[in-house]
């Protein structure tokens, strides 16, 4: 049996050897090889993050999918986007990425792809519903496969000579960091790199470039060097945190928001997706300019299936993931991202600071975490979606997408279970400054009889 705690909406996650543990990591590889053995040729590619587990996990799989009879192609240690392109360029349509994407360092789990598709909701809450493949008489082959170089020279074919700006980079000892040393090398100007190494003890600080304590020094380093840019990275690769000329982070939705507007010049009947957490300038401008805009629940594996149902050009997420399918692979790769907003500032004279101040017409949080026990947090949030309306007149909107979303002329907010910790997330904006603590208050008085570590939001109140 495999550890149901681990079996997440989106991926496979858990601390490692207390709740994902080897015998875990031996019974999905078991599931696993079944599965593909009957929809297509059993061979799956395998590759991992920097995380001080991630070797023992991957030796694990390799050998269980080896003894079951399937081939495995190692591309060893890789940043997740690159996980995804090796699918795409060795026409392999299986994959599993073992990464702890922006969790704490005892954190591990499992990005998987089954026959090109993500592999997620009920198929993974539901794997220990399938039977475990047989031995096999003939053990699988191993391969290994660099993608890492043909990933950097097509990247880089499509970048170059961005020379006008001042940029420091924060791989914050993730697996990205060799990637962005070869491309800044393509790109031209002033570039820096931070906390370069790979190092699964993220020695520096904790691998979430959208908290804004995980960003103190590179935009300390903006201020002290007048830089015109930071790009923060996650653990594995796939999400950024940007910071304008003047050190100040940028909430992805808004970055999100002018990459669309720069796509909508190339591509005028644009359709975009954003997720559920993201700001209603977002919404409202994209579908001021003509935008197909369309609003998704929050987790990368279920804006990919409706990149797909919807054939949608760009999509993006709060917390950071954004995915270009025009002209690109349709997955989140903050390095692609990353380069097409360098790009954007490298053809116009205005800082981004002042490109995005036109957007920033709100006062918001950013996304807040209420901890609470993993086993009645949906159950809670439940409760909490049934109270919100008696505490709202009849005007409200209440989008039930993903939680609940109420919206009215002037704020919104947003009460949404987490699908990778044990919290439910909290946001809120406000479009009258004047009125932004009263209602925050009122939200805190209504969480308050609910059984939530509401901390964060009480220390942000306290804060504005």
């Amino acid at each position: 049996m495999i550890n149901v705690e681990i079996l997440r909406e989106y991926d496979i996650r858990g601390i490692y050897k207390k709740t994902l543990k080897l015998e875990d990591v031996q019974n999905i590889a078991k599931k696993i090889s079944n599965i593909i053995s009957k929809i297509n040729t059993p061979k799956i590619i395998i590759g991992h993050d920097g995380r001080l587990s991630s070797l023992e996990i991957k030796n694990k799989l390799i050998y269980t999918f080896r003894r079951h009879g399937v081939d495995v192609v190692d591309i060893s240690l890789i940043p997740t986007p690159v996980s995804y392109y090796a699918t795409k360029k060795l026409n392999i349509p299986n994959l599993i990425m073992i990464t702890g994407s922006h969790n704490p360092k005892e954190y591990n789990g499992l990005k998987i792809i089954i026959n090109n598709k993500p592999f997620f909701g009920e198929k993974i809450k539901s794997l220990n519903d399938i039977e475990d493949a047989p031995l096999s008489s003939t053990t699988g082959q191993i391969t290994f496969k660099d993608v890492i170089s043909p990933y950097t020279r097509e990247i880089i074919s499509q970048f170059n000579n961005l020379d006008k700006l001042k940029i420091v980079w924060d791989p914050g000892n993730g697996a990205i960091a060799p990637i962005i040393h070869k491309i800044i090398n393509s790109i031209k100007g002033t570039n820096i790199i931070l906390n370069r190494s790979i190092n699964g003890n993220f020695p520096n600080h904790h691998p979430d470039p959208t908290i804004k304590k995980n960003i103190i020094q590179i935009s300390n380093y903006i201020k002290e060097k007048h830089f015109d840019l930071g790009i923060a990275f996650d653990g594995d690769g796939d999400r950024i945190g940007i910071l304008d000329n003047n050190g100040e982070l940028i909430y992805s939705d808004i970055i999100f928001l002018l990459l669309s507007l720069d796509l909508l010049k190339e591509k005028k009947d644009l359709v975009a997706i954003a997720d559920v957490k993201c700001s209603k300038i977002l919404f409202d401008t994209l579908k001021s300019k003509g935008v197909d805009i369309h609003m998704s629940k929050t987790g990368h594996s279920l804006i990919k299936e409706m990149i797909s149902s919807k054939n949608a050009d760009i999509a993006g997420e709060m917390s950071g993931h954004i995915f270009f399918n025009y002209k690109y692979y349709g997955y989140d790769d903050a390095i692609y991202a990353s380069l097409k907003l360098i790009r954007l500032l490298n053809n116009t004279k205005k800082s981004l600071n002042e490109l995005t101040s036109a957007y920033r017409k709100s006062t918001s949080t950013p996304e807040i975490k209420l901890y609470c026990e993993e086993k009645i947090k949906f159950s809670l949030l439940d409760k909490i979606v049934d109270d919100i309306p008696k505490h709202y007149d009849n005007g409200a909107n209440l989008i039930k997408i993903d939680g609940v979303r109420l919206e009215t002329e002037n704020f919104w907010f947003l009460l949404r279970a987490s699908n990778t910790q044990n919290c439910i997330v909290f946001r809120l904006e406000h479009f009258i400054k004047e009125k932004f603590k009263d209602e925050l208050v009122k939200l805190i008085s209504i969480l308050e009889p609910y059984s939530l570590d509401i901390k964060e939001l009480t220390s942000f109140n306290q804060t504005i």
